[in-house]
């Protein structure tokens, strides 16, 4: 669904806000390296996927113009936080005591 009007133009000598798509960017490629490291892609992650769900937000109200890093780091916390899911899921398995 469109929007009936187009995002408001900011003011003359405005500069847009792109902060938030900028740091979910870093932070979710940081998530991805870091699922590994003793469960630390799963918060990282997360806080990637908020200032990416902001930065989009922003965006799409034209107060930044960035969408695309947002929508990047939006992504890239969510692979974060599933590897980090499966970094748990394989070290609880690989640390259960088999009978024999």
């Amino acid at each position: 669904m469109t929007a009936p009007y187009p995002p408001p133009i900011p003011a003359a000598g405005a500069q847009p806000n792109n902060t938030f798509g900028l740091v979910a960017l870093i932070v979710g490629i940081v998530s991805i390296p870091l699922g590994c490291c003793f469960f630390l892609g799963i918060p990282v992650g997360i806080v990637a996927g908020v200032f990416g769900y902001l930065g989009k937000q922003k965006a799409e109200q034209g107060l930044a113009t960035n969408r695309g890093q947002a929508v990047a780091g939006l992504i890239c916390g969510g692979v974060g936080v599933v590897i980090g899911v499966l970094a748990v899921i394989a070290t609880t398995l690989l640390n259960m005591n088999l009978p024999g």
